[in-house]
């Protein structure tokens, strides 16, 4: 008890009593929704694979300068047939000096200052991690959806070196009716 009557002639245990009962609580409800698909589409081709060519390093002369990009289709089949939209998420390691691109896969003879980019058909990029914009797709055993998205070289520097310039991302996808 000496602690409690020192306490209360020093006048601290009103205001400890003010600190400790300050704190309030609320509730609150969380609700959790969601199904489960009959199916899950599949990619018709895996791994797909994207030449991007040979480009000179000096078509990258400065930091942010692109290549020509190059088209390529996504294609999914036999989508579940109650699924109407659908985003891609394309993850992979982000470039260091542009996040908003692929790092090129490390290897002996890499290239350096260079990156990849990846765009939707109507040529907004997808950076690593990020989902495009709802498309429209049609679900059903044996359809099959082509999906356009595009991909190229971006300069994250302004000095790039020559080498070997791939870059590797997998793909989730994310349902919608």
């Amino acid at each position: 008890m000496p602690l409690f009557n020192s306490l209360t002639r020093r006048g601290l245990l009103p205001l400890l009593l003010l600190v400790s009962t300050g704190a309030l609580a609320d509730s609150a409800t969380v609700n959790i929704t969601g199904r489960i698909l009959s199916s899950a589409c599949e990619p018709e081709v895996n791994p797909l694979t994207v030449p991007l060519g040979n480009i000179s390093r000096t078509a990258l002369d400065a930091k942010g300068a692109t290549a020509s990009a190059t088209a390529f289709q996504l294609r999914l089949k036999n989508c579940p047939a109650e699924i109407s939209q659908i985003k891609v998420q394309f993850d992979g390691t982000p470039a260091s000096g542009d996040s908003n691109a692929l790092a090129l896969t490390t290897a002996p003879g890499v290239a350096t200052g260079v990156a990849v980019q990846l765009q939707d058909a109507s040529g907004t990029l997808l950076p690593p991690g990020q989902p495009s914009a709802l498309m429209a797709i049609k679900g059903g055993s044996g359809t099959v959806n082509s999906l356009a998205f595009s991909a190229r070289y971006i300069a994250t520097s302004d000095s790039v070196t020559a080498g070997n310039a791939d870059a590797s991302a997998t793909f989730t996808l994310w349902y919608s009716n």
